[in-house]
């Protein structure tokens, strides 16, 4: 019976946009409508060269820095690489710990950049579970992280999966009318670890008085297993304005105490949407995560020390990187290894199901460890409203300003629009969303290539575009790990601002 149930597909994604012009942004057409007055006014005074001046100075700006290529401006392309060699020069690009390290004594194995000023309030929320939730003082936000045991979607009915799918947009809807929530991330972690650790729990989960013959068995059948295995974790981290909940620059009692009320809701939820039993995770394994990030290589031995009680217990302010050097652009360097980041510039171009993110979330030989980074920005109901308000108004303008007929992509855009304004008007909710991936690899030139081959391969079989963060190794890579570090929370640029420029 499962077999005629088809799978549910999503798609029709809008993109934040505004009223254009011949190919220009609403920002590049007030630029030039104002240029070109004022070379109008100097030509009517006769000032002939000051409006030769006017109109070179409206070209330039127009043209360097409100004309994206590529996915940036001109401008945009001058300052990031000058901002990569200032830090550079200031040593801020090449970060140590320990005793060469240049830090205080209490932050000196600390995580770096936006991860730096982070502290950790723990506590039992109302089903009695521990939990550790990081404290981001520069922004004054909360982040509680779940770890998830998703059951994966080979083994179950197609049914089952599209009721799990209809569960995690429900919970994705409600992130829009919680209040002050920030934003909420999804996070796979997937690596081709050893087996080590699977065949020692194995041959230690033996009865002491079972037969030698059965002890034999278990151990050669153990010996036949693959030296690697496939290992994927899912996180789910969600962030909240600390001020919002009453918290003050002296208490934050009561911002705590609501997002531990909370936890339980959450996890309800997650678990309704195919995340297993997902549970707070605790001190220790936030600075696990953090130590296999940066030292993959040590998953065989942390795997080991944990099943015989030899694992040495890292504090938070303990699980940063021996070494992090970020000042090559691409690719970053860290305690003998490297990775790079790429990053979701437009949504698929197709309609996706279920399965289409499988070969992208799943575990690679040709990476160390692979981190998918979905991260989601609720909008609340009314900045909803008039968002899509205004993408119904773009649609129209740019079929009504479009020389000859309409395109077909122009109808479509319309439709989608006000098919999410109906929706809207009838209580569904509106997130914005973006992807990142962060691949680490072994750091040499034939792995960078194989890395850089197979990455492009995973995304290309999306049709997602997509670009490399070239300038911002350090503050990409951990913006994919999952503690709650939101992009748009260390930028000033208003969301009304986006489509604009």
């Amino acid at each position: 019976m499962s077999s005629t149930v088809e799978q549910d597909k999503f798609g029709n994604w809008l993109q934040p946009a505004s009223p254009g012009l011949f190919g220009l942004s609403l920002g590049a057409l007030v630029v030039s409508g104002v240029g070109l007055m004022l070379v109008l006014l100097s030509v009517l005074r006769g000032a002939f060269g000051l409006g030769a001046v006017m109109l070179a100075i409206t070209a330039t700006v127009v043209v360097l820095g409100l004309i994206k290529f590529g996915g940036f401006t001109v401008m945009e392309r001058v300052t990031n690489r000058a901002s990569l060699r200032g830090r550079h020069k200031r040593g801020e690009t090449f970060y140590v710990t320990g005793a060469l390290s240049t830090l205080p004594r209490e932050h000196s194995h600390r995580l770096p950049g936006a991860l730096m000023n982070v502290d950790t309030l723990s506590g039992v929320d109302g089903l009695g579970r521990e939990y550790t939730l990081l404290h981001h003082k520069s922004v004054k936000q909360i982040t509680a992280v779940f770890g998830c045991t998703p059951d994966g979607a080979a083994m179950q009915e197609q049914a089952t999966i599209n009721n799990q799918v209809s569960h995690f947009g429900a919970w994705i809807s409600s992130l829009s009318v919680e209040a002050a929530l920030s934003g909420a991330t999804i996070v796979v972690d997937s690596a081709s670890e050893s087996s080590a650790g699977v065949c020692q729990a194995a041959r230690e989960d033996v009865a002491p008085n079972a037969p030698a013959f059965a002890k034999q068995v278990l151990d050669e059948a153990v010996g036949t297993l693959p030296a690697r295995t496939s290992v994927l974790n899912v996180y789910a981290s969600l962030v909240w304005d600390a001020p919002a909940l009453g918290a003050t620059a002296g208490d934050l009692s009561p911002a705590v105490a609501e997002i531990a009320a909370r936890l339980p809701s959450h996890s309800q939820m997650l678990a309704s949407a195919g995340a297993g039993a997902p549970r707070p995770l605790v001190e220790k394994d936030l600075a696990e995560v953090a130590q296999l990030a940066y030292q993959p290589w040590r998953d065989q031995e942390l795997a080991l020390d944990s099943l015989t009680g030899m694992g040495m217990v890292r504090s938070w302010d303990q699980a940063g990187p021996e070494f992090f050097d970020d000042s090559q652009g691409r690719v970053v360097f860290h305690d003998g290894v490297a990775s790079m980041t790429l990053m979701m510039t437009v949504p698929p171009e197709s309609q996706i199901t279920a399965r289409s993110f499988d070969r992208l979330f799943g575990p690679n030989p040709k990476f160390l460890r692979k981190r998918v980074a979905i991260m989601y920005r609720p909008i609340d109901p009314g900045t909803a409203a008039r968002t899509v308000n205004r993408l119904v108004r773009t649609a129209d303008w740019k079929i009504s300003t479009s020389r000859g007929r309409p395109t077909s992509f122009d109808k479509k855009v319309k439709a989608v629009a006000e098919k999410t304004e109906e929706e809207l008007s009838q209580g569904a909710r509106l997130s914005m969303f973006s992807l990142m991936v962060t691949v680490t690899f072994e750091a040499n030139e034939t792995a960078h290539r194989d890395a850089v081959n197979q990455v492009k391969s995973l995304m290309s079989q999306l049709l997602m575009p997509y670009r490399f963060v070239e300038h911002a190794g350090s503050a990409a890579f951990h913006t994919t790990l999952p503690f709650g570090v939101l992009p748009w929370k260390y930028s000033n640029k208003p969301l009304w601002l986006e489509g604009v420029m």
